[in-house]
């Protein structure tokens, strides 16, 4: 965001909001950060980060942050791998943080891990959980891969149906996090289940861009293509307004929105994972609309069917 855009953010958001530095790619490597912590210091405060950082931000997040959610895919080899770093990096994060809340006597900032479970890493789940005990990690949130390449579909440990392996895995994994080592996970469903919830709706949360515009989640936040059980969705950036044209609230309780969120928390948008009519169908192809009219369209999230998580 450039300095003027969160200058206006800063007078459109009641103190008492929570806010989260987050979103697609590193908080911590935008050019204003340091700026944004600033402004936004009297929120409540949560940052998701690759925990690779310099000093400065180590010590700017100690003081200003609540909670410290950190990607970690698995340590050593395997985040090696998958991230292409030296998982020493998140080590030196991790000691910083404690070392901080040890010297001050403070509870915060409190640390999450976010783990995202797929074939290819999940036996490396353990290692990460007893990382996660000596660092008084307050929870380890799972969730699955969603591919974004074709070749990434062999890799999801999810199904359509009911996946006895994966159920037992995440018992397995519970009970080794709680009673061994005092570590709570929160699992994602291992297949599709006829509940819908959105995290987002649920907790009124709104995902604002670098440009201004106000989105309704992440999956909307970009144009990209994803890969459900197998099949190629274009899904495109959808946004609801800017705040460099109107104010934050106006664009919030709009009637386009609201009726969004409203489609959304009641699940009124029809469910294609489970139709009988998907492969003939052509909105299936796209996130633009379905075929009872929403737009966007979350009948094909598997956000809202607890597989893919980041909340």
């Amino acid at each position: 965001m450039s300095e003027e855009i969160l200058r206006k953010l800063k007078t459109m958001i009641d103190p008492k909001i929570g806010i989260v530095f987050g979103g697609i790619g590193e908080p911590t490597f935008a050019k204003h950060f340091a700026l944004a912590v600033d402004l936004f210091k009297d929120h409540p405060l949560e940052i998701t980060t690759n925990g690779v950082l310099s000093e400065t931000n180590m010590e700017l997040i100690c003081q200003h942050f609540d909670n410290v959610i950190i990607s970690v895919d698995g340590t050593e080899e395997t985040y090696y791998h998958i991230r292409k770093t030296d998982f020493k990096h998140v080590y030196k994060t991790l000691d910083y943080i404690y070392a901080y809340k040890k010297r001050t006597g403070l509870r915060k900032p409190q640390i999450e891990f976010a783990f995202v479970l797929s074939k290819e890493n999940k036996d490396s789940l353990y290692s990460v959980i007893e990382t996660a005990g000596k660092y008084d990690v307050k929870r380890i949130l799972v969730s699955h891969l969603m591919p974004q390449k074709p070749q990434q579909n062999a890799l999801i440990y999810y199904h359509e149906h009911f996946h006895e392996e994966g159920r037992k895995f995440a018992t397995d994994i519970s009970n080794f996090a709680y009673y061994k080592n005092r570590v709570v996970v929160s699992f994602p469903y291992m297949e599709i289940k006829t509940e819908r919830l959105c995290h987002f709706v649920e907790n009124d949360y709104t995902y604002i861009d670098y440009t201004g515009d106000v989105i309704p989640c992440y999956r909307f936040a970009t144009t990209y293509k994803e890969y459900v059980f197998g099949r190629e969705k274009l899904v495109k950036k959808h946004s609801f307004g800017n705040i460099n044209t109107e104010d934050l609230a106006t664009i919030y309780t709009s009637h386009r929105y609201s009726d969004f969120r409203h489609s959304v928390k009641y699940a009124l948008h029809p469910s294609c994972v489970d139709c009988e009519l998907r492969d003939g169908c052509e909105y299936i192809e796209g996130a633009e609309y379905d075929c009872s009219g929403f737009s966007p369209s979350c009948a094909d999230c598997l956000w809202n069917r607890k597989i893919i998580r980041c909340t």
